[in-house]
């Protein structure tokens, strides 16, 4: 539900420019008057605006004058009774071009329809496009409740778009209106308002007096004192027609048009306005008429106003409200709450008979609006109390290392955080200050706040790590850089990264990358490459692997990409490695099996993706597909995310 404190509603210039206007004090209805079409505008006490259809193309620069007359520059909300043209075809013309008046939320039956102005309407609404339901209800500035009573046929089977109008209940103090678009009796959606609406004083005659709307069911219950039909004079359907103005006549209703097709005149449009809604006056050029209204009722006072409101985000889906009691002079018998968002407009979020709301489902890190009115036995409303707050947005923070430590290469640290509204993180570090960053571990639990890191051993004086929500935005890393001082360790060689699977189909593509993973240079003279059947690949004499480098061994000389480092062809003139499962094995000169790895196909049935150690580099680590840590497929003779060795 729509509603805004009074003291933001209008610009004060704008109410010092315009002390006199009529709506100022009341509320005001008029029926434009744009041919052959529809378009009607509601101003409540308060200045807040609702427009109700858009007329036919071409309709906007009348809309737009009427509403300069009277000094409106924003609308708070547009009902869009259904897709046909004449009724929508002229309401994204409205924000637009001079004199344009903002439109802040457009509301219809939802779906799709099959036509220029449909695409045109659902293109520039894009984002502020709501769907309607029955029962929803709305509120213009506290004082004027709209309540959807009838959406989509109301469960009434049928393919005329007629049928679905949205159709609009105006209720403010004694006063009742209806407005419905081109709702039908044939096939007979009236009928299934006839328990939500009641006596009208006011009825927008649905379909422009159409045959088929407009039917004896809803005029019994509804008896409205006046009924506003929309048409064109020159209009080939011929409305209004005799048989909808006989039934309108037939209940004693004063029927007003904005032309008139039997005399061919151009009557204008059709205003209405009532300063409390016990009395109203319709007017027409020089014409005007006062009525009363039908439903005064003993009970007139409204609740006042619930006490000390507070909203309180409990996490980042939830909003907790609490306020004090209103008090009134029948009783209040329950709270409505309505919610914004960003500044939004206000729309109904629930209802309580207590004094407190629980707002679930909501989204982490927006700011939301809350009115809260209380509502008494006769349909009082109160004046709305406000407040507002905003859900937190999940986080994280990096406790350790935090920066100005001192590590030693190859040794356990804890790293530790802090986290709010996340459930996995991804933790990497850098040893460049952030030039480039290696993966830890892909997805840890939030919860835990702590892993245990083998540190690399690797000298640095700008070490940092990162944690970062695993399938979000949120993240953190060290405040500052820490060192890491290497470890002297002897020479270790490990199988890094293997391709089985080569790039399209030349096999020559198959690599094997060794990696020396100590801190010591090792001479790999003679060492072996075997897949599981024989030996592919001998080292040549005076082959050296230096300390924390690597060495690639591919199929053949011709597959090797140009710029590999440190990269050779198989002395066997193939490696043979097998798609769906082998075993790569590492032996030294004296056949000493040094590292051994058996895969599957899980790991090497994916064309040019390669299996990798996870963590890079790693003794320890297993091996996973290379695209689970870096948008490459592989990175021969390179760590994975591209960088040296």
């Amino acid at each position: 539900m729509l509603t805004r404190p009074w003291s933001l509603l209008r610009p004060l210039l704008l109410l010092t420019l315009l002390p006199t206007l009529a709506w100022s004090q009341g509320l005001r209805f008029t029926t434009l008057d744009i041919g052959q079409g529809d378009s009607a505008v509601l101003i409540a006490p308060g200045g807040c605006v609702a427009l109700f259809d858009g007329g036919p193309t071409g309709s906007g620069p009348t809309i737009k004058a009427y509403l300069k007359s009277l000094g409106v520059t924003n609308i708070d909300m547009a009902f869009v009774s259904h897709m046909h043209a004449d009724h929508m075809g002229g309401i994204d013309e409205v924000d637009v071009g001079t004199d344009a008046v903002s439109i802040d939320a457009v509301y219809d039956h939802g779906g799709t329809y099959n036509s220029s102005a449909y695409d045109a309407y659902a293109s520039h609404f894009s984002g502020r496009r709501n769907t309607v339901y029955r029962g929803q209800s709305f509120s213009l500035c506290g004082e004027v409740t709209l309540t959807v009573v009838a959406a989509n046929g109301n469960g009434v089977s049928s393919t005329d778009e007629n049928t679905k109008s949205v159709t609009v209940k105006i209720s403010y103090g004694a006063f009742d209106g209806l407005v419905g678009g081109d709702l039908t009796s044939t096939p007979d959606v009236e009928s299934t308002l006839l328990s939500d609406v009641g006596e009208l004083e006011l009825y927008k005659v649905h379909h422009h007096g159409s045959r088929n709307s407009s039917g004896n069911p809803l005029l019994d219950v509804t008896n409205p004192t006046v009924s506003f039909i929309s048409v064109g004079r020159d209009n080939t359907y011929g409305h209004p027609t005799a048989e909808c103005l006989d039934r309108l006549t037939a209940h004693g209703s004063a029927i007003w048009q904005t032309e008139d097709p039997a005399t061919n005149r151009v009557l204008g449009h059709i205003q209405l306005s009532s300063s409390t809604g016990d009395t109203f006056t319709v007017t027409q050029g020089t014409r005007s008429v006062s009525y009363a209204s039908k439903g005064v009722g003993p009970d007139t006072r409204p609740p006042s106003v619930p006490g000390a409101l507070v909203a309180s985000a409990t996490s980042s889906t939830e909003i907790s409200l609490s306020w004090n009691r209103s008090t009134d002079d029948v009783g209040v018998t329950g709270y409505r709450v309505y919610r914004s968002t960003n500044g939004g407009a206000y729309a109904l979020a629930g209802t309580s008979t207590t004094t407190g709301f629980a707002d679930l489902g909501l989204t982490a890190g927006v700011t939301y609006g809350y009115q809260v009115t209380a509502v008494d036995a006769a349909g009082n409303e109160s004046s709305p109390a406000s407040a507002s707050t905003r859900t937190p947005a999940p986080g994280i923070t990096v406790t350790g290392p935090n920066g100005g430590e001192s590590l030693a290469g190859g040794g356990a640290r804890a790293i530790t955080w802090t986290s709010q509204d996340i459930s996995n993180v991804k933790l990497e570090y850098t040893l460049d200050n952030g030039g480039s960053w290696q993966v830890i571990a892909s997805s840890v639990a939030a919860s835990t706040g702590s892993y245990s890191w083998t540190v690399p051993n690797s000298s640095s004086t700008a070490a940092r790590v990162r944690v970062t929500d695993a399938f979000g935005s949120a993240s953190d890393m060290s405040d500052g850089t820490f060192t890491i001082t290497a470890v002297a360790t002897p020479a270790r060689v490990i199988l890094n990264e293997m391709l089985a699977n080569e790039p399209g189909s030349d096999t020559d593509g198959e690599f094997v990358e060794l990696v020396n993973v100590g801190s010591a240079s090792i001479d790999i003279s003679g060492w072996t490459i075997s897949d599981a059947t024989s030996v592919r690949h001998t080292f040549a004499a005076g082959t050296v692997l230096g300390a924390g480098k690597a060495i690639v061994v591919f199929g053949g000389a011709t597959a090797i990409p140009s710029g590999t480092p440190n990269a050779v062809a198989a002395s066997s003139g193939a490696l043979s490695l097998n798609n769906s499962s082998d075993t790569v094995t590492v032996r030294n000169a004296a056949k000493t099996s040094i590292d051994s790895f058996s895969y599957t196909s899980s790991l090497a049935s994916q064309d040019g993706v390669s299996m990798n150690r996870n963590p890079d580099a790693s003794p320890t680590g297993g091996f996973v597909l290379h695209t689970s840590l870096s948008t490459r497929s592989a990175s021969p003779g390179l760590r994975v995310n591209g960088s040296a060795f």
